[in-house]
């Protein structure tokens, strides 16, 4: 046998303790022409599989993985012979379940551990080598020469579902859920407290192995230059430098902005001069690295943003509390491009163009990628809620047909819509709170886009506002400036 390589993994199957008996009348019928069916048969599978399964003690010892045995099988006409195909599945529903392979001795069905790793990884759609409870079952099977396999007990027959802890086979590299990037100002010293733990989302690290961070330092704190390294957190718990696991570069990247890290014993100290904002990026699947300065906010302009035809306001459009995301609500024509300056220097669009819908809600939306130097295309004009991912330049734009509020004063029913100024920037509504009421601001009577946290930095998504005193309040969401922002005045 032999391991699978990771990047080309295909779809090909395992489980505990199950017996099925099924008992079908004679004779041989066919449901369809392409899948005879046996409707007889007295067939009985004993699950034998282990409570955990490691793949990778099985493939090291060569042997297949006993997953089940017959205990009965009555009824097959002479010269039928048993075979099996198996099936695994996430759940215990078999949502999703794929087909594997196995193989049949007359009494004991297996699977290569190569055939379960496969199908391992496309039924979770991972390559983390993390264990995880798999749900197993089988399709049985007669056959006989010059005639195609009979399944047993028809369509939706299966036999001994079973479930296992499988262990697959481990990437052949590590990575690591949480790094640090560390600084030193000669290459020598260096601090646990400095430390920058870099952020990374909810995908396993094996997945998604991208992760960021914003660094900010002052023109005295970078002074002639700083330098850096990576360390994932094994070796920040322990801060052993010299024996624990440390990224570098090599000499050939020491003094750029990006390039390859380098996890040898000849590494260098990367070397870092930006002041203000930076972000820092790295995979740790390719083991390279990039930083650059980290964008404050964003412009649009294009046909008819706010009033303006392919001109910048003062006003920055776009705002971002992570400098990965980013949001902003605008006017639109017919198509627009983001601009890191309220000029033409470093704008950028969409060569492949947005792709728009409209949901059952009745919310045209339209998604993308802002990766190229093209127009962005708008499916029609109006007042638009924008989203933009820096990182994977993924863009979605939703149009705002409505804002309002919803909460407990109305148990969190239909939306009380606000009134909209001229230009859709500013939205009011009048309202009667008991103390402790909670509420939000949502678009469209719906919960695509919703705004809440703190009164004075409105977030997507953010935490429910409280209403700590009961009254009647005039209530006002501003678009106008950014953050976002929000008032009560009470009545």
């Amino acid at each position: 046998m032999k391991k699978f390589a990771f990047l080309s993994i295909i779809a090909l199957g395992l489980g505990m303790v199950s017996c099925d008996d099924f008992s079908y009348p004679n004779p041989p019928a066919q449901s369809n022409p392409q899948e005879p069916v046996f409707e007889s048969a007295n067939l009985k599978l004993n699950s034998v599989v282990a409570a955990d399964v490691d793949l990778i003690q099985a493939n090291d010892a060569n042997k297949a993985v006993a997953l089940a045995e017959l205990e009965s099988a009555e009824g097959l006409p002479e010269a039928y012979t048993l075979s099996f195909v198996g099936q695994m599945a996430g759940n215990e529903n078999f949502d999703g379940a794929q087909d594997f392979e196995v193989a049949f001795d007359g009494k004991t069905i297996t699977a290569a551990s190569d055939n379960l790793d496969a199908v391992f990884h496309s039924v979770f759609g991972t390559i983390d080598p993390a264990a995880k409870t798999v749900n197993i079952r089988f399709k049985a099977y007669a056959e006989t020469e010059g005639a195609p396999a009979a399944r047993l007990g028809g369509m939706d027959a299966y036999f001994a579902s079973m479930t296992t802890n499988m262990t697959p086979f481990a990437p052949d590299f590590v990575v690591e859920d949480t790094y640090y990037l560390i600084f030193s100002t000669d290459a020598e010293t260096w601090k646990k407290e400095d430390a920058k733990k870099f952020n990374h989302g909810s995908a396993s690290p094996y997945d998604d192995p991208a992760f960021s961070v914003v660094c900010k330092f002052t023109a005295e704190e970078v002074g002639d230059g700083l330098y850096w390294k990576i360390i994932p957190q094994t070796t920040y718990d322990s801060f052993d430098l010299t024996n624990g696991v440390v990224y570098g570069v090599t000499e050939e990247d020491a003094e750029k902005r990006s390039g390859s890290l380098d996890g040898s014993a000849d590494q260098l100290a990367g070397y870092f001069d930006i002041v203000g904002s930076s972000m820092f990026e790295i995979n740790m699947r390719d083991l390279t690295f990039s930083y650059k300065q980290a964008i404050e906010k964003f412009w649009l302009a294009g046909d008819n943003v706010n009033g303006l035809t392919w001109g910048f306001s003062d006003q920055a459009t776009m705002w971002t509390n992570n400098y990965v995301n980013y949001y902003g609500v605008a006017n639109l024509g017919t198509e627009f491009k983001f601009s890191p300056t309220n000029g033409w220097n470093g704008d950028f669009g969409s060569d492949a163009g947005l792709t728009f819908e409209t949901t059952e809600g009745g919310e045209l939306i339209g998604k993308g990628e802002a990766n190229g130097g093209a127009n962005i295309n708008v499916a029609e004009p109006g007042f638009y809620y924008i989203t933009l991912d820096y990182v994977t330049k993924a863009v979605e734009l939703v149009k705002i047909n409505s804002w309002g509020i919803i909460g407990s004063f109305n148990d969190w029913g239909a939306s009380v819509d606000m009134t909209a100024s001229e230009d859709n920037m500013v939205y009011t509504v009048t309202q009667t709170f008991n103390a402790g009421d909670e509420w939000k601001f949502r678009a469209n009577g719906q919960w695509t886009v919703n705004l809440g946290g703190a009164m004075d930095n409105l977030t997507p998504g953010g935490d429910n506002i409280k209403c700590e005193e009961a009254g009647t309040y005039e209530i006002t969401l501003d678009f106008s400036t950014l953050p976002w922002t929000a008032t009560l005045v009470k009545k």
